[in-house]
């Protein structure tokens, strides 16, 4: 794949991602209402909408901690240093790990961008589940970064095990001849 093309579909699809991510967290900011909202007791499963503001990060780890903001942001300049070093490697080249990339930083921006303009992460999308086997929880509210985030990394195992599997059908070839 060229440099050119290369770089066109890892900035097509991560503005793409975040551009949606910044677009449904004003859109909730705007529309939900921030109450938290029950799921309907006839369905087993539900999606609800509910405004929260994660000053931590996955599962709001730190978000007790002081100065959580700035050490998060921090972190998250040196996971965009680190995405920046993979894409400029020759694995990125693989169509699958740039598109993982990709997803990655438009989610990692969504969430970046958010911390350091309001001090926190808007999350907005719940599900509740499994009324059936006794178990009627709600999942951690998130957001569309968090979507495109977990895709990515869901994109670069896929990679990851597809690359392990060449490179253990080239070892045996190898042995073999």
């Amino acid at each position: 794949m060229d440099k050119k093309k290369k770089l066109i579909i890892f900035l097509a699809i991560a503005l793409s991602s975040f551009a949606v991510d910044i677009g449904s967290k004003l859109w909730a900011q705007k529309a939900v209402a921030q109450k938290y909202m029950n799921p309907d007791s006839q369905s087993s499963f539900s999606i609800n909408f509910n405004l929260a503001f994660n000053k931590g990060s996955a599962f709001s780890f730190l978000s007790g901690v002081s100065g959580s903001r700035w050490i998060l942001t921090v972190i998250n300049f040196f996971a965009l240093g680190f995405i920046y070093y993979l894409y400029r490697r020759k694995e990125s080249e693989d169509r699958i790990f740039l598109i993982g990339l990709a997803f990655i930083t438009g989610g990692a921006l969504g969430n970046m961008i958010d911390r350091i303009i309001f001090g926190h992460v808007t999350d907005f999308i719940q599900f509740w589940g499994f009324k059936s086997v006794k178990m009627m929880w709600p999942w951690p509210t998130f957001n569309v970064a968090d979507i495109v985030l977990v895709i990515g990394v869901g994109l670069m195992l896929i990679y990851s095990f597809r690359a392990d599997a060449a490179e253990k059908k080239d070892k045996k070839k190898t042995v073999k001849a």
